[in-house]
């Protein structure tokens, strides 16, 4: 394993509490890493599927100690949404579930099955907002 340090493998059981995953590797007879901690980009969680295929970095004492980078582009994980000027970030499983859309054309588009702020002094939905809106004079 000490020459493998870079893998690609399924996720195969996962600890939500601790942020941790094992990881299965086909091309290495099935064998299942020690639970690895998923790497978290600008502390975001969002932790990936049984089943999905993730890229892990372990160091050279073998299995037992590395990081899960993530999931990554390919034919089965890709963007709804593409271009240079785009940034998209998918809060759901199904993509266009749940998201943030900023567009080439200057727009933010927010898509949620519902929306709720929060502050310090209460919370409201947006569609509580929207209803007050339409219903004012």
């Amino acid at each position: 394993m000490a020459d493998r340090l870079i893998r690609i493998g399924r996720v195969s059981k996962i600890d939500y509490q601790n942020g941790m995953i094992a990881v299965t590797y086909p091309d290495l007879d099935d064998s299942v890493s020690s639970l690895l901690s998923v790497v978290s980009f600008n502390d975001e969680y969002k932790m990936p599927e049984i089943g999905d295929e993730v890229l892990t970095v372990h160091l050279p004492s073998g299995q037992a100690r590395g990081l899960v980078l993530g999931k990554y582009w390919n034919k089965h994980n890709n963007s709804q949404h593409t271009g240079p000027d785009v940034f998209r970030k998918e809060f759901g499983h199904t993509p266009g579930e749940a998201f943030i859309d900023y567009t080439d054309e200057g727009e933010l588009l927010i898509k949620a099955p519902g929306i709720r702020l929060v502050t310090d002094s209460g919370s409201i939905t947006l569609d509580e907002i929207i209803n007050r809106v339409n219903t004012e004079p």
